[in-house]
């Protein structure tokens, strides 16, 4: 029953467009009709001047002839037709599409039609007219002169007639294709058409508000979907309901998809865990087991010594240390912040570390514009995320050069940057670089920039990368 209402609705739609494309057409046509018919004006006065230039000469050839023959007045009918024949043949050869003659004692007299398509010239008045023409003569010879135009269906017909003495002399023009409805068709055509404008005007502009309103909903639907998948469209009564259906449809399938990927992405990071932590206490594991069998063997021969314990008690260590990166990413120790300065906690760093780059050749800088800069940290955490980063880049900088740490106080956050000089890394490299368990060293773990991430993180603030032309440099940003 929907879909039949909605199709309904969407053919009233179109025939109100429909009506309103019409109407713009009929209109036009009106417009054309009215052009036409102020051309019409012109061709009627241009009509008009003709026949009174063609009736004066007439006149004028009658005078002429009545003057010149004193027994004029007794000829014949019949005499006095042949001679105005001639005179009227003659004058009306210069007179194109003119037809005419003279009228007397209730007599048509000297018709001629010289410019007639047949081979001989009409001599007969033509008798779809020649009511009207006797109508027009007798206007002429009661005031003088008459006039009549005769709208057919497809010609307009002109006549004209003047007084002269005792006779009237008449002419008359054919204007083929210039005929036009009448002014109350033409009324009655132009308020049909208004009225039907006016509703396909109505229907266009109701059909593109409803389609302005459904597009602007789906279109704050889609942007609050690329923000939550879980928020829905809602499902229109109209035809753009179909629309939000499918955009529905689609959605509940990409959060089903979504859904399954996260599920993968657990059993691969899963996966990735337990073998990364059974590689890591695999070779401690080794490494005991072998010391063990050395102890061994030296408390048989007595040799044994203190030296001996040290590669047991390292390995431990790492093992724990490794257990301890584990717990510290899994669950995290809330940030004890209050504010405090920074500087005094990068010397600290430095000292802590000095001893390290001394050892590998590396010389250690600390710079920093204004040592008064606080903000709000756990100064524990946030030292642990600097001296990972400071070691890293003396052992990335082993022999090379130095390293330098920089504080860039700004006006809301402060940033320490921890440069190296050493080979830098990869587009690779850079791309799995904060992943867990991802290292570049042979005896990483993995773990070291993640967790740091993730305490930076857990104070408000931010660990990133930043490539340059030489060496590596970590940006830690905090707000003031």
């Amino acid at each position: 029953m929907r879909a039949l209402l909605q199709k309904r609705r969407l053919q009233l739609q179109l025939l109100s467009a429909f009506l309103a494309v019409a109407c713009v057409a009929a209109s036009s046509v009106l417009v054309i009709s009215d052009a036409i018919r102020h051309a019409q004006g012109f061709v009627l006065a241009d009509a008009n001047r003709a026949l009174q230039s063609a009736i004066a000469d007439l006149k004028e050839q009658y005078q002429e002839r009545s003057s010149q023959d004193s027994s004029w007045s007794s000829l014949p009918l019949g005499a006095r037709d042949l001679s105005l024949r001639a005179i009227s043949q003659a004058v009306l050869s210069s007179y194109p599409g003119v037809e005419g003659g003279y009228w007397s004692a209730s007599t048509f007299l000297g018709y001629s039609f010289p410019t007639h398509d047949e081979a001989a010239h009409k001599t007969d008045v033509p008798a779809a007219e020649r009511g009207a023409i006797e109508s027009v003569i007798k206007q002429a010879l009661a005031r003088g002169t008459g006039q009549q135009v005769l709208r057919g269906k497809t010609d307009l017909v002109v006549i004209r007639a003047a007084r002269q003495g005792g006779i009237a002399v008449w002419a008359m023009k054919r204007l083929p294709g210039q005929a036009e409805p009448g002014a109350w068709r033409r009324s009655v055509l132009l308020a049909v058409l208004i009225t039907a404008a006016l509703i396909g005007a109505a229907g266009v502009l109701g059909t593109s508000m409803q389609l302005h309103r459904g597009i602007a909903e789906i279109t704050q639907g889609l942007s609050a979907l690329k923000a939550d998948f879980g928020h829905g469209l809602s499902e229109r009564k109209d035809e753009l309901g179909e629309i939000s259906r499918a955009i529905n449809e689609m959605a509940a399938v990409r959060r089903k998809l979504e859904a399954e990927l996260r599920r993968e992405d657990r059993l691969r990071t899963t996966g990735r865990l337990v073998a990364s932590i059974a590689h890591e206490i695999r070779n401690p594991l080794n490494s005991i087991r072998l010391c063990m069998q050395l102890l061994e063997q030296r408390l048989e021969k007595n040799t044994l010594r203190r030296e001996d314990f040290r590669l047991v008690r390292d390995e431990v260590d790492r093992m724990n240390q490794l257990l301890a990166d584990l717990l510290a990413f899994q669950q995290g120790r809330p940030p004890q912040m209050r504010p405090q300065r920074i500087y005094p906690l990068l010397e600290r760093c430095v000292q802590l570390t000095q001893h390290q780059a001394e050892r590998r050749g590396v010389q250690l800088l600390l710079e920093a514009n204004q040592s008064e800069v606080q903000a709000s940290v756990d100064d524990r955490q946030f030292m642990q995320v600097v001296m990972n980063l400071v070691l890293n880049a003396i052992e990335a900088t082993e022999g090379r050069g130095k390293v330098v740490i920089r504080m860039r106080p700004d006006s809301d956050s402060v940033a320490v940057e921890v440069s190296d000089e050493g080979p830098g890394l990869t587009a690779e490299q850079q791309e799995h670089l904060f992943e867990p368990f991802y290292t570049t060293k042979a005896n990483g773990v993995g773990l070291g920039l993640a967790v740091s991430r993730e305490l930076m993180q857990s104070m408000g603030g931010q660990l990133s990368y930043r490539p340059g032309e030489g060496g590596a440099t970590f940006v830690v940003e905090l707000p003031t």
